[in-house]
């Protein structure tokens, strides 16, 4: 029987704007890890109650402090925009001009929110990026030197370029544990995006293909969640 979780609304700073997120833990033990939660892009569900994000957040913070939150503009997040640009529009230039500089200003913020509040407990980062998420989770923990474990969930392949990956910063080693969740039904999958994608990943990382899955996991949330649970709760040295 999975034990009780308090969650909690937050707001925190990144720049000079306010975000909104929901941290949630377990009521009556200390965390075991901090996991920071990335959502999909806001023209595709992308806030912190999509379906996928919010399985998956409460599951973990049975044993951990997990942070999920709405970047700039969704939800009740601000957004500082010219009077003539929208919020729809600016997330539109954002997905066509892949200027992802914002969004993972937003998720560094999250991420620094996140280590103060599991601070006490001297507990490790990991960080889990669901489709767009994935690729923004990934860029801050490619030069973040914090994080422990990474998992991306239908990462976008064919949209994003992850050649980012072979620019490895100094003290970054490639042997990072990471797990890679794709859908072999994803309107994005395809194998040679997926052999290429695992190409440029370190020797540490572990791309799955769900055989049934497709980009959404409408139905599949639990088992998906218990895939991420496990990859995050195994000891160092187990990656299969």
């Amino acid at each position: 029987m999975l034990q009780a979780i308090a969650e909690e609304y937050i707001t925190f700073s990144s720049g000079a704007l306010r975000l909104q997120g929901v941290l949630a833990y377990p009521e009556e033990t200390a965390p075991e890890r901090a996991i920071l939660m990335c959502s999909p892009h806001p023209h595709f569900a992308g806030d912190m109650n999509n379906n996928v994000i919010c399985a998956i957040a409460r599951r973990l913070a049975v044993h951990a402090a997990v942070l999920r939150f709405d970047y700039r503009g969704v939800g009740d997040s601000e957004i500082d925009l010219d009077s003539d640009l929208s919020v729809f529009d600016y997330w539109t230039e954002v997905e066509e001009k892949k200027d992802y500089r914002d969004a993972i200003e937003d998720v560094e913020s999250a991420a620094t929110v996140l280590k103060h509040a599991a601070e006490s407990f001297d507990v490790e980062l990991s960080i889990v990026g669901y489709s767009f998420g994935a690729a923004t989770s990934m860029m801050f923990a490619h030069k973040a030197g914090n994080v422990h474990k990474m998992v991306t969930i239908a990462p976008p392949l064919g949209k994003v370029s992850f050649e980012f990956l072979f620019r490895q910063p100094p003290g970054l080693p490639d042997s990072k544990p990471s797990l890679h969740l794709v859908g072999k039904k994803d309107f994005l999958y395809s194998e040679e995006r997926v052999e290429a994608f695992r190409r440029m990943l370190g020797p540490a990382a572990r791309v799955v293909v769900l055989e049934s899955a497709d980009h959404f996991f409408r139905g599949d949330e639990d088992q998906l969640a218990q895939k991420v649970d496990e990859f995050l709760r195994e000891s160092p040295g187990s990656v299969r």
